[in-house]
């Protein structure tokens, strides 16, 4: 039943009516249908920005098996007249961790015209996870735009190693940017430098919702990619910030839930080594 239906919806991707396609890829990722992979890179070459864009996006779902078609297809794809399908060919990239993408990533970094694209870069080379790429990243904390600088500095984090601390000292020092500091601020905490949680803690006490929402955003970062090894020790203190964030910000309760019950998860495991 599930193969019929995978099979419909194929026949919808080649339709040639873009809503049609549109929805058809979103339920073929929904049903994690890597058999649809072929007819997808087809549409790689739609006349439709949103399609190509659509089926970028799918890629990074469904691609896994067949990687190298699906790699160097979406790296095609990051000249595209079109910063969204630049951009979403670019997530993908990462989604895949496809290193042979590195050098083509770094130069949409620093050179790509849209901001939306080079942050996707600089999230992006943190999901590659390659040294060779520490030297751009440090170029791209100049980038002038925050959100970019932002990306920027979770990836040095991602990237770098504990000699990168004073780099990193010098780049909260002369940012004016709150997002960017705690970000280098979290950074410097995945390094090595456990005072850094104090100093990113102290970033809620002022926070409004719009930048209480960016905290939790790095924490459950901390807590999903490249583990801290002292954040179990720091689980209690930042389970603390976080019950007395909720009872400013009720309509963050629930985020704010979900990264207490992962470090208690975490917790309960170092007990248990």
């Amino acid at each position: 039943m599930q193969d019929t239906r995978i099979n419909k919806l194929i026949e919808k991707c080649a339709s040639g009516e873009p809503k049609e396609q549109a929805l058809a890829l979103q339920e073929l990722v929904k049903m994690k249908a890597d058999s649809a992979v072929p007819v997808i890179l087809e549409l790689l070459h739609s006349s439709d920005e949103g399609i190509r864009f659509c089926a970028a996006e799918a890629l990074g779902d469904l691609g896994e098996n067949e990687i190298e078609s699906v790699g160097s297809a979406l790296i095609n794809l990051l000249v595209d007249p079109k910063e969204l399908v630049r951009s979403g060919a670019t997530d993908s990239l990462g989604i895949l961790a496809y290193k042979p993408a590195r050098d083509s990533i770094e130069s949409l970094l620093l050179n790509d015209s849209a901001p939306l694209v080079r942050a996707s870069a600089a999230e992006t080379l943190g999901d590659l996870g390659d040294p060779d790429a520490l030297d751009t990243l440090k170029s791209a904390m100049q980038d002038p735009d925050e959100a970019v600088r932002s990306y920027t500095a979770n990836s040095l984090g991602l990237v770098g190693k504990p000699d990168l601390l004073p780099q990193l000292q010098t780049y909260i020092e002369s940012e004016d940017s709150l997002e960017v500091k705690a970000e280098l601020l979290a950074a410097k905490y995945r390094l090595g430098d456990t005072e850094a949680m104090k100093s990113l803690l102290t970033f809620f006490e002022n926070a409004d919702e719009d930048l209480a929402t960016v905290m939790l955003n790095i924490l459950g970062d901390l807590i999903d990619r490249k583990i801290p090894l002292t954040i179990t020790s720091d689980a209690s203190e930042i389970c603390q910030v976080l019950n007395l964030l909720e009872k400013r910000f009720p309509l963050l309760a629930h985020h704010s839930q979900s990264i207490i019950a992962k470090l208690a998860v975490l917790k309960s495991q170092s007990n248990q080594v």
